[in-house]
């Protein structure tokens, strides 16, 4: 082989191997980039307060048709819906109730929406995991069971603010008992995990690895005397507050990059504030939490659609003023 013959078989070959080595350095990177590049859920919205109510209505506005399309219409991408399958759980989840789920999730589907399917407020869990432990189990079975035939639109939240006697530890092992048995079935479908201590960050950080498809998530309302000022029913009331000095503004970018250093998918399952709050305050809030989370690529979730922490106005159906700014651009 002349020298020139060599000289070029030599670019060819480093020239195959620099795009092999790139080709390995994407694949590395995707696999261990926390995003949600698979799920494809960016922007979320609660639906909560409606199924996840004692009764559908009694803490607002019952779900309509209308309102999946008018989320789609406002540039979500996934609805979470918060569902309080434990109280209507008797041997097996009440037959009308889960219509009225599969209803809801038809709904978000026809609209192009994903779902995140969360089990919320199984108080009796939280009191007594040693005898709710099992029909938590069962819940999950029956579930993974009905919706088996759901493509990856469907994504699965296995328990909403573990708190009380639900420490961490006492969520991971619920976790490890029902995995096994949702994976049965949904090999692939994506799952999400959180901590103790209402789906602390400091909580969610300390979660072991649950292997592929699994995300994290956490819930942030810092400072709580801000977001959840003159609200009625917390346990202790916070008075009319104001938001937005730039120390203010740094300690959430902080808490949220925080989370952004987790190297595993992280989702913001809820953040928001009362309506009743200072509207300039509340916008500044939103957008604070929004921005640094889409900096560090974390999925979020605004709570919530309805019932005091809403985005629009009912009667009109038209986003209060500055809000769709703060959260949509």
């Amino acid at each position: 082989m002349s020298w020139s013959r060599k000289a070029a078989h030599f670019v060819l070959m480093k020239r195959l191997w620099f795009k092999s080595l790139l080709v390995l350095f994407v694949l590395i990177f995707s696999l261990n980039t926390p995003v949600f590049a698979d799920m494809q859920v960016k922007r979320c919205l609660n639906l909560g307060n409606a199924l996840d109510a004692p009764f559908e209505g009694a803490w607002g506005p019952s779900i309509t048709e209308y309102d999946l399309e008018w989320i789609a219409g406002a540039g979500f991408d996934t609805v979470r819906l918060p569902v309080r399958f434990g109280g209507h759980w008797n041997g097996m989840i009440w037959p009308g109730f889960l219509a009225r789920v599969e209803q809801v999730i038809g709904w978000a589907y026809d609209n192009d929406l994903k779902v995140i399917l969360d089990l919320h407020h199984f108080d009796e869990l939280m009191a007594d995991p040693e005898t709710y432990g099992p029909v938590f189990i069962a819940i999950w079975t029956e579930l993974s069971e009905r919706f088996a035939s759901h493509d990856d639109r469907l994504i699965f939240e296995l328990l909403n603010e573990p708190h009380g006697a639900v420490t961490t530890n006492r969520a991971v092992a619920l976790y490890q008992d029902v995995l096994p048995i949702i994976r049965a079935k949904h090999p692939e479908r994506w799952i999400i995990l959180g901590g103790g201590n209402m789906n602390s960050l400091d909580e969610m950080l300390t979660l072991p690895d649950f292997g592929p498809r699994i995300a994290l998530t956490f819930h942030y309302y810092d400072p709580i005397h801000f977001t959840h000022q003159q609200s009625e029913w917390t346990q202790r009331y916070y008075p009319a507050t104001e938001w937005g000095l730039e120390f203010e503004k740094a300690r959430v970018r902080a808490d949220i990059a925080r989370a952004g250093q987790a190297d595993r998918p992280i989702f913001l399952g809820e953040f928001g504030v009362v309506r009743d709050a200072d509207s300039l305050s509340r916008n500044a809030w939103i957008e604070t939490v929004r921005r640094a989370a889409e900096e560090h690529d974390i999925s979020w979730c605004y709570w919530a659609y309805a019932a005091g922490f809403d985005l629009r106005d009912f009667g009109g159906y038209e986003w209060y003023p500055g809000l769709f700014s703060a959260l949509m651009e």
